[in-house]
């Protein structure tokens, strides 16, 4: 072929060569790199916040396209069980004071921190996660990403270390950077208005002149004394709802520990999968790009041809480029098919969810999809019990000693 040919065959060529680039990608793969860091000295029990963990956003909508990759069975199980290991990871630390898996955020956390599912297969996992204590200062408002070791999958790995812990531990360390930023007096101030913030929910007639507001930052404008009656109802009212936290986060850790064979099955085999559709991309579109380019080279060549042995040859091209072609869309079909797996899979893990049944003083809970529901009809019960309790609407409260100053 002349030189001139192949000069005007350039584009085609410089095409399919940033077909076949675009479609190779690299990642960095290891094996829990990132450390959590643990306390190295006892913590005055006055500094250690409480965290609640909000189930996740599951982060898809209905309807969910076929060939997503999203597994709503999955995602939703996701949802509760990164939470999961997220509070197995930071409570291990000894840096915090209980962490909860809890169905919603509410007022009477300390630090609470919700999240969204970005993309999770059993390669690789990017979540968005949000902190904000009770101040109402945020702590994180980041997206973190991890792609998982083959080695992590290996039976050859005696560790069973979580794929994504190296993720779990990044958060962890984030949020200790930000606690240890915080003076003494700002991390006892956070647990005050915890309670008062829990206060002023139930109370608010009672409690709301103790909290000070600039558009969403709390602080604390006075304190009601610890021998008032309302205090004291208070504390026993968040005793009774600490219970009822602490049994959904409960059901959540059971829920946790249940799903961890199936769901670690589930990620070894969405590993393997996603292996193989990256695979099978690579090698449709390389033919795809290959079978253009000889399609373009054979009809460039048969116009150019000045004998029937040139345009036979060049015909040959045509008819090879668009076999190779052909190929392509042959592994695109293939690619329908690992797609069709990952489903299956992630229907299968779909039967380890089932909702569970609590009595807490007397009052039946069910631990389900509805959970969040469940909790705010709670949360109504304990107003009805602070009203019944007191024996009069708490309007009639004390105001604070001291007149608060205006907010600015």
């Amino acid at each position: 072929m002349s030189t001139n040919a192949i000069t005007r065959l350039r584009p085609a060529l410089v095409a399919a060569l940033v077909l076949l680039t675009g479609c190779v990608s690299q990642s960095v793969k290891h094996v829990n790199a990132t450390k959590a860091v643990h306390a190295e000295r006892e913590i005055p029990q006055a500094e250690l916040l409480d965290v609640n963990i909000a189930v996740f956003d599951p982060g898809y909508t209905e309807p969910v396209e076929e060939d997503s990759g999203i597994f709503p069975q999955v995602r939703k199980a996701e949802a509760g069980f990164i939470p999961y290991r997220l509070r197995e990871t930071l409570q291990s630390t000894g840096h915090w004071g209980p962490v909860r898996v809890v169905p919603s955020p509410n007022t009477s956390s300390e630090l609470t921190i919700t999240g969204r599912i970005i993309e999770s297969t059993g390669r690789d996992l990017e979540i968005a996660v949000r902190a904000v204590d009770a101040s109402g200062r945020v702590w994180l408002d980041k997206s973190y990403r991890e792609t998982a070791a083959s080695l992590s999958y290996s039976d050859a790995d005696p560790s069973q270390i979580d794929p994504f812990q190296d993720l779990y531990n990044r958060v962890a360390n984030d949020l200790l950077k930000q606690r240890k930023a915080l003076s003494s007096k700002q991390l006892r101030d956070i647990r005050t208005l915890a309670f008062l913030r829990f206060a002023d929910d139930l109370a608010p007639d009672a409690f709301a002149g103790y909290l000070g507001k600039n558009k969403e930052r709390y602080r604390v404008r006075g304190l009601p004394a610890d021998s008032d009656p309302n205090v004291q109802r208070i504390n026993a009212i968040r005793d009774r709802d600490y219970r009822l936290v602490d049994a959904l986060d409960q059901h959540y850790y059971l829920f946790g520990e249940q799903i961890q064979a199936p769901y670690d099955e589930w990620r070894a085999a969405s590993y393997q999968e996603a292996k193989n559709l990256e695979k099978v991309r690579k090698e449709s579109l390389a033919r795809m790009a290959a079978g253009a380019v000889g399609v373009v080279a054979g009809i460039y060549g048969a116009g150019q041809a000045s004998n029937s042995a040139q345009a036979a040859a060049a015909y040959t091209g045509v008819v090879g480029g668009g076999y190779l072609f052909k190929t392509g869309l042959d592994k695109g079909a293939e690619k329908k098919l690992h797609i069709e797996a990952l489903k299956e899979l992630g229907e299968s893990l779909s039967s380890d969810l089932k909702p569970r049944v609590i009595e807490l003083d007397g009052k039946t809970v069910t631990l389900s999809g509805s959970a969040e529901a469940q909790y705010q009809e709670w949360r109504e019960l304990l107003r009805k019990i602070y009203t019944n309790e007191t024996g009069f609407e708490p309007a009639s409260a004390a105001p604070p000693a001291s007149s608060p100053e205006k907010d600015q």
